[in-house]
């Protein structure tokens, strides 16, 4: 069995909170098999020096603002037939990715069930979502969404974050619907635009659009039904409900269930192209990046993702 490697966030939140994380890991493995980075400009450096050992699986401690800037530099610098398994940890403040994935104990527990019995590893191939905005270099990631999602992020960084944080902001969000407050108007304001799947174009107004390769999106919300179920294809889903709508949807989603009419659309396309009347702010991973007019989604490359 060829050793994984591991690449650590150094700035991620469970790195940060215990300090004998990073030796415990170094521990495991090879020294050439750890990198740690402190800044995004040096994940592609670190991705490079671990593609020099010929490891097929990279552990990857970070949350999920980890994940973004993780993938975009391991599908620019590892060659497409040579490219590893994923194994995305709870090695942040907010894991909902690896949660979603099935990661469950701490990065360096997970490491030791894969020494231990690698082939007992459970598997899922997974399409990244590819985003390029504005005619920009892609980023590659596993979640993406706009309008009302991104609107709420914005909110959500401007205060303190973590779970609590969190969840007390959708409950202030929820309780301002009802009253048409600020707060629900600026996150749930709707925005025109051209959406076009796999070729089949439509017009209209918009809350929020979102497309993903794992169902889960934090706090118990699991919209995307079929993320993860075809390996070319991620799971795209739109609505141009009122706040008042999604208010009352929101907390019957958080429990798992599913309105038989629900506001949501929901679709499986390979490609999305999204053209809206003004530039619109948009997240990855749960990071924002600047507005932007004209969207490209496509499903792609596949990676093979690892949950020991």
């Amino acid at each position: 069995m060829k050793a994984p490697v591991a690449l650590i966030n150094g700035r991620a939140g469970r790195v940060r909170r215990d300090s004998g994380l990073v030796a415990r890991i170094r521990a495991l493995l090879p020294a050439r098999h750890v990198q740690v980075t402190a800044a995004l400009d040096e994940v592609g450096p670190a991705l490079t020096e671990l593609a020099a050992t010929g490891a097929d699986t990279v552990f990857v401690v970070g949350g999920d603002g980890t994940t973004t800037g993780t993938l975009t530099e391991l599908v620019r610098r590892w060659p497409g037939e040579a490219r590893p398994a994923l194994v995305l940890t709870r090695g942040g403040t907010i894991n909902t990715i690896p949660k979603s994935l099935g990661a469950h104990g701490t990065p360096e527990q997970m490491l030791e069930r894969y020494l231990a019995a690698p082939e007992r590893a459970p598997a899922s191939e997974r399409a990244l979502v590819s985003v390029r905005a504005d005619q920009a270099e892609p980023r590659f990631g596993m979640i993406f969404a706009n309008g009302a999602a991104a609107r709420w992020l914005e909110a959500y960084y401007s205060g303190p974050s973590g779970v609590r944080p969190a969840a007390a902001l959708v409950a202030r969000t929820l309780a301002s619907v009802p009253l048409g407050g600020r707060l629900a108007r600026e996150i749930f304001q709707r925005f025109e635009a051209r959406v076009e799947l796999d070729g089949r174009a439509s017009e209209g107004s918009y809350t929020v659009m979102g497309a993903s390769s794992v169902r889960h999106v934090g706090l118990g919300f699991a919209p995307f039904l079929t993320a993860g179920h075809h390996p070319d294809r991620f799971h795209f889903v739109t609505t141009d409900a009122s706040g008042a709508r999604l208010g009352r949807e929101i907390p019957v989603f958080a429990l798992g269930f599913y309105p038989r009419r629900s506001c949501l659309r929901h679709a499986s396309p390979r490609r999305v192209e999204i053209e809206t009347a003004a530039p619109e702010p948009f997240t990855m991973d749960g990071d924002l990046f600047p507005r932007a007019r004209q969207i490209s989604l496509d499903a792609g490359p596949s990676l093979r993702f690892l949950s020991p």
